[in-house]
């Protein structure tokens, strides 16, 4: 299994595009593509049809509720 991840701090660089684009690129290749939605826009979700507003549960609320306070200022913590 590989794990391939598309970063950058800065917005607006073609992150989803790129994701996207390599999942469906991948997927028509036969493989099989998992694709993680952090954005708590959503912006991968939409781009495959689906209103991120209508699911029950996503990654990033999942990820939120996970979330534990460490005693410090602005530092949380997932284990």
């Amino acid at each position: 299994m590989s794990v391939i991840c598309i970063v950058n701090q800065k917005g607006g660089v073609g992150k989803t595009t790129t994701a996207a684009a390599f999942a469906q690129g991948l997927s028509e290749r036969g493989q099989r593509v998992l694709l993680v939605d952090w954005d708590p826009q959503g912006s991968l979700t939409i781009s495959f049809g689906i209103n991120p507003d209508n699911l029950e549960l996503t990654g990033y609320n999942i990820l939120r509720s996970v979330i534990m306070n460490n005693g410090r200022p602005a530092i949380g913590e997932v284990t």
